[in-house]
């Protein structure tokens, strides 16, 4: 019986020991360090100039027409200034500006098919912009070739002998977005130029462009439409037939 005291006594001690030994060990248990919020990073503005407009035309021309250009740079949201724009082909310079607007002087395009014209803007940052443009060139040749004169009537279609008539041509351009200009027409009878119109823009397709003379009456005989272009002539006879009145028709074989 005095055992069972004595190991009874000894349990508790242990017990009571171990209790408070559990509660300092849990106090001294260094604590986990407080999460940092990231803070959000600013993304970088950017510097690059900015290309407002830019235009090189007409797109179409005859070789060694003129064309013309311009710009209008402005500052990036960086805010860097632009200190040039250069226009170049084929890596060739053929304009350059330190403005932020440029209106070019028209220049002569001396080439046959394309040739692509990039703009390149530069700021103080040395940061750069792009863009670029084509323009095609049609050899006079080419271009002649693909202007018709389709037809010819007269207004009114039969007339009289010494009756006013008017003339009434059709041109057709074949030439793909090309205007040509200026063109002059005229209609003959032998060496009297009987009717004309000049400084004529044709766009492409087909027109019917009106010709008159006042003071002029319809005879019989052939009648010539001539059409002019940078110094070279196309041109189509036709011949008043009497019927019961005159009417034109196209001189068979041309």
């Amino acid at each position: 019986m005095k055992r069972l005291v004595k190991l009874l006594s000894a349990l508790s001690a242990v017990v009571i020991l171990a209790v408070p030994l559990s509660h300092a060990t849990a106090q001294m248990a260094p604590k986990a360090p407080a999460a940092v919020k990231e803070i959000p990073k600013t993304p970088p503005v950017a510097d690059n100039p900015l290309i407002q407009s830019f235009t090189v035309g007409p797109a179409v021309v005859v070789q060694g027409d003129p064309i013309s250009v311009s710009w209008h740079v402005v500052r990036g949201p960086g805010g860097s200034p632009v200190v040039s724009a250069i226009l170049t082909v084929d890596g060739a310079p053929w304009f350059s500006s330190g403005a932020e607007y440029f209106n070019s002087s028209p220049r002569s395009f001396p080439w046959t098919g394309e040739k692509t014209f990039v703009l390149t803007v530069r700021n103080a940052a040395g940061k750069t912009a792009t863009q670029s443009k084509t323009v095609r060139g049609v050899s006079l040749a080419d271009a002649l070739n693909n202007l018709k004169i389709a037809n010819m009537e007269a207004n009114p279609q039969r007339f009289s002998p010494l009756q006013p008539i008017d003339f009434q041509v059709v041109i057709g351009n074949d030439n793909p977005g090309l205007v040509l200009k200026p063109v002059n027409i005229f209609v003959t009878q032998g060496n009297r130029v009987v009717g004309n119109r000049t400084n004529l823009n044709i766009n492409p397709g087909s027109q019917v462009i009106t010709l008159q003379d006042t003071g002029f009456k319809a005879t019989g005989g052939q009648y010539t439409v001539d059409v002019e272009f940078k110094g070279k002539h196309k041109t189509r006879n036709f011949v008043a037939k009497q019927v019961q009145m005159y009417t034109l028709d196209p001189v068979p074989g041309q």
